[in-house]
């Protein structure tokens, strides 16, 4: 088994384990991994971990060129989703904690898509370093040409990698296997099952956007993020105008099928970033993370659009169209103080006094929160 994982890890990971072997043991600590790991510095990340937060003390600038950004000193949980999904961020919290618990060396590869459209293999390996730290060496592999081995290794050599694309696997000291992070039948069941779980919790069911509780979940956490950079967080109050003519014209099944395709319209003219979400009957909301009011204005208008051209066909022939009135309010306008910051739920509602403008204005059209409106906020509203 030994020599099938040397056959499988890249050389260079082979060499960090080694030199990791050397130093780690008997003390169970590594005092200056930076210094130990010189020759892969460019491709390693040290994380401090206290409590429940991890912050990155060191970023390779390998991963700075390739994900567009040096992380360092940026506490993990805290990273936007452009930056890390969240379906990764699961991944990464669970890797850290078994490494750390076991005190064995972890050991997986993963393929994704760039934002250049390049699609990569990578090899990481997380090596515990004692006192709450974290080593972990990560290389672009090339497994597109592999090379001619006799037929039963070359079998366990497929097998093995497509082990550690679906499984983080705990290797010793010298590179052997010793065991599963999680088993394959369990870590299969548990995503399926966590998957579905979590889509009837978070998700509105006739849509599929984020359902009220997820969207103030999701939102929120975007502004407390924006808070902390220093950045704006825009967001769109949206309503169907005469929603209900619809339904008591043509019936709630064609009603359906309105918010069916408005949804579809929203996100074909939102970014991939933004936060949409159900939050009423016809009543929608959307998040616009690092959004300043002017291209907020702009994204509302471009949705607006592309509600105004929808259209809905009716069984008995023709077709319906409906149109749609915004509300716009953004985080951090000028001159606000911290205490006075709105939290998501004040926001909204900002955004909703911008909406019925919209409304009592003919519909169909954005309004922006008024200086009025950020006036009349409690001089303490907190994040």
């Amino acid at each position: 088994m030994q020599d099938l994982v040397r056959e499988v890890m890249d050389p260079r990971l082979v060499e960090l384990l080694g030199i990791w072997r050397k130093a780690f043991y008997p003390r169970e600590t590594i005092e200056d991994p930076e210094r130990l790991f010189d020759r892969h510095i460019d491709h390693l990340l040290v994380i401090d971990i206290d409590g429940d937060k991890s912050r990155y003390v060191h970023y390779g600038r390998a991963f700075t060129e390739r994900f567009g950004t040096d992380l360092t000193g940026v506490v993990i949980d805290l990273l936007p989703s452009e930056i890390l999904p969240a379906e990764r961020r699961g991944m990464l919290a669970f890797e850290y904690t078994y490494a750390r618990r076991v005190r064995r060396p972890l050991w997986r590869s993963y393929t994704a898509e760039f934002a250049d459209g390049k699609t990569e293999t990578w090899q990481r390996l997380v090596l515990p370093a004692g006192k709450g730290r974290l080593v972990v060496g990560a290389y672009a592999v090339d497994v597109s040409a592999p090379a001619r081995r006799p037929e039963g290794m070359a079998a366990g050599v497929a097998l093995l990698r497509l082990l550690i694309e679906r499984v983080p696997v705990v290797v010793d000291a010298r590179g052997s296997i010793q065991e599963l992070a999680l088993s394959l039948e369990a870590f299969s069941d548990t995503r399926q099952q966590m998957a579905e779980l979590e889509e009837w919790a978070t998700l509105d069911a006739l849509t599929g956007v984020a359902n009220l509780r997820h969207f103030h979940h999701l939102a929120g956490l975007e502004l407390d993020h924006a808070y902390r950079m220093g950045r704006s967080v825009s967001v769109l109050a949206l309503d169907i105008d005469h929603f209900k003519r619809i339904n008591d014209n043509w019936g709630h099944a064609t009603g359906d099928e309105a918010l069916k395709a408005f949804a579809i319209a929203c996100r074909k003219a939102l970014r991939e970033p933004d936060i949409l979400g159900r939050v009423g009957g016809e009543e929608f909301a959307v998040a616009l993370p690092n959004t300043r009011t002017d291209e907020a204005q702009m994204i509302a208008e471009r949705l607006r659009r592309q509600v105004e051209a929808v259209s809905v066909p009716l069984s008995q022939g023709g077709a319906v169209s409906f149109t749609v009135s915004i509300g716009v309010a953004t985080s951090m306008p000028p001159a606000r103080t911290r205490a006075q910051r709105p939290n998501i739920r004040t926001l909204l509602a900002l955004a909703d006094a911008a909406l019925y403008r919209s409304k009592a204005g003919g519909r169909n059209c954005v309004n922006v929160a008024a200086d009025d409106d950020f006036a009349a906020l409690p001089q303490a509203a907190p994040v």
